[in-house]
């Protein structure tokens, strides 16, 4: 069992054009949590408005999908504006999103199934997005999002 942190290094800030990644060379596994560029995500993985990402986790779960992407993030304050939006692409290449819309501090999961779940990069935008892919061909993968945990 591998516990402790994954340090991704990267952009850092809000990002309010495209998006901005940070990467792990040996990614996030199982019972891992993120730095970035070794500090808390919440010193670089922010948005408008006071989005913040206070900690990002990868857990192994059992039932029908084996792996969640637990965040503990609050969204962007105030009337207008918007959602933060966020992508973990685990070692095969597939990639998982999850927009953060409240602005009241709690956990999100993203729930999936992969035979390289260890997350490799992280990214984050003002804006939804779409992370470029070399094979438009490959299937989307299946994944579960339960945005806030309740």
């Amino acid at each position: 069992m591998t516990s402790g942190t994954a340090n991704f290094s990267g952009d850092c800030g809000e990002c309010k054009n495209g998006y901005y990644s940070a990467t792990s060379s040996g990614g996030m596994q199982p019972n891992q949590s993120a730095t970035v560029n070794g500090n808390s995500p919440q010193n670089c993985v922010v948005a408008n408005d006071g989005g913040t990402v206070f900690a990002i986790e990868l857990q192994s779960i059992a039932g029908i999908y084996s792996y969640q992407v637990r965040v503990d993030a609050q969204g962007p304050k105030g009337a207008f504006s918007g959602s933060m939006y966020l992508a973990f692409e685990d070692q095969t290449g597939d990639v998982y999103y999850l927009s953060i819309y409240s602005s009241t501090r709690e956990w999100h999961e993203v729930s999936y199934n992969s035979s390289a779940p260890a997350i490799v990069r992280i990214y984050w935008s003002d804006y939804s997005f779409t992370v470029g892919s070399g094979d438009a061909a490959k299937a989307k993968p299946a994944y579960k999002v339960l945005s806030p945990v309740g």
